[in-house]
């Protein structure tokens, strides 16, 4: 099999590039995420209801993946190409191999230099070339960068250099990659902001941006229909039956918030022992140790029976449905507005975060849910005890947390807002 088969090249045309641009607009999709997550996730969420008639669109990862959203993207029908025929985490730790780690300042700094060079003329050069030879062969009218500017060098750069309008889904980064954003941000036509945080954030630190417009990500409302408990479930996560369940979903990974809500679980059990908390996600194939950390943490707080890890789950619908309490509470990684939360709310479950990044964009404090100062353990507890103990509450914020998902965080709704501007954008080319 030819290495263009295996990196997903296409092998045929089915219709001239004039035929194509006079039936509809070839968008091209770039992302970096591994198939999971919320970057992903989004993907998935906004191809489902993107109008086919008007855009032709093609995926494309920066490495290998075959994680649950890059299938069901597959399944949309929709072609996904890999510039590069191994995962990330793989070819970056060969990288790494090459050198050492000394213990000499300089040496080792010449050596981090010498990663950087071998990474961009054996890693970054070839999927650079891969990429243009994309955009040229399928006519594209547009490349849109799933996620912050600063992880798609390559992207910025290729478009550049064939001269397609790029637009950047402005999705988190906020306050990162000041060193090569400066650098990047000119070359990109449209950055769009995925809540008021992120827009902030956009044009405090950048700038260089040409153009910004603040459409809310979204996700697929209809999906998440609040629905009755499935007692199966519980049984099979071995939550005991009457335990009310507090629950996270999240990748497993340091800042995420994870360790605090363990702490607070400490603190909530102490005044309320029917409950269970229930950890979902895993580190994204990372090697696993955040995640050993955290059960050894969680046996040490006095916690281990009544906390649940039911590792990376495909069914978060009904994940959110066992739930009673749906947390969210970052520190230091920054959310540009927490997917998994707005999927909790429209699943019609109240939901207590941290005041990071976005979320308070999507929690309104007292009517769908609870806003907490990041890392305040004692606050933290203090709102998930709140709605343990009131009930009524508990489903009014709900409620209101259904409605809210409804009226601002339909993707099917904020689609229309997003076509405008893909088509706005492709027309230029065209």
């Amino acid at each position: 099999m030819s290495s263009k088969r295996k990196l997903g090249f296409p092998t045929a045309r089915l219709i001239t590039p004039i035929e194509r641009r006079a039936q509809q607009h070839t968008v091209l999709l770039l992302d970096r995420s591994g198939g999971l997550g919320g970057p992903a996730a989004h993907l998935y969420y906004m191809l489902k209801y993107l109008n086919k008639e008007r855009f032709r669109c093609i995926v494309t990862f920066y490495f290998y993946n075959n994680g649950p959203d890059t299938q069901r993207i597959r399944d949309l029908g929709i072609p996904i190409m890999f510039l590069n025929k191994d995962s990330e985490c793989a070819t970056y730790e060969r990288i790494k191999r090459f050198f050492g780690a000394s213990d000499w300042k300089w040496i080792h700094k010449c050596e981090v230099l010498l990663r950087l060079i071998l990474l961009v003329i054996t890693v970054e050069l070839p999927i650079l070339w891969r990429l243009l030879k994309i955009i040229r062969r399928e006519a594209i009218d547009l490349i849109v960068l799933n996620s912050d500017v600063h992880y798609h060098a390559v992207g910025a750069l290729a478009a550049r250099i064939s001269r397609v309008p790029c637009i950047c889904r402005k999705a988190g980064g906020i306050g990162e990659g000041q060193r090569i954003k400066p650098f990047l941000t000119p070359w990109i036509d449209l950055f769009i902001a995925i809540s008021r945080a992120t827009a902030a954030d956009q044009l405090k630190n950048n700038p260089g941006t040409k153009r910004l417009v603040t459409i809310y990500e979204g996700i697929d409302v209809k999906g998440f229909a609040p629905t009755c408990e499935k007692k199966e479930l519980r049984t099979s996560l071995d939550i005991p039956s009457g335990k009310k369940v507090v629950g996270y979903v999240a990748r497993v990974v340091n800042g995420k918030g994870h360790k605090e809500f363990l702490e607070a679980a400490a603190l909530v059990v102490k005044s309320y022992r029917d409950v269970v908390f229930l950890i979902v996600g895993d580190d994204g194939g990372q090697e696993g140790r955040f995640l050993k950390d955290l059960k050894s943490e969680a046996k040490l707080l006095g916690v281990g029976d009544h906390t649940i890890f039911t590792g990376w789950r495909t069914d978060i619908p009904a994940i959110l449905g066992c739930m009673d309490i749906f947390v969210h509470c970052p520190t230091t990684f920054i959310e540009g507005l927490g997917l998994a939360n707005l999927e909790a709310m429209a699943m019609g479950k109240p939901t207590v975060v941290s005041n990071n990044g976005g979320l308070p964009d999507a929690v309104l404090d007292g009517v769908t849910g609870f806003v907490v100062p990041p890392g305040d353990i004692r606050r933290l507890a203090d709102a998930i005890l709140r709605l343990l103990e009131d009930e009524g509450l508990a489903l009014r914020l709900g409620r209101n947390a259904r409605e809210r998902a409804e009226k601002e965080f339909d993707i099917e709704k904020n689609m229309e807002k997003i076509e405008e501007v893909f088509e706005e954008y492709a027309l230029r080319h065209a």
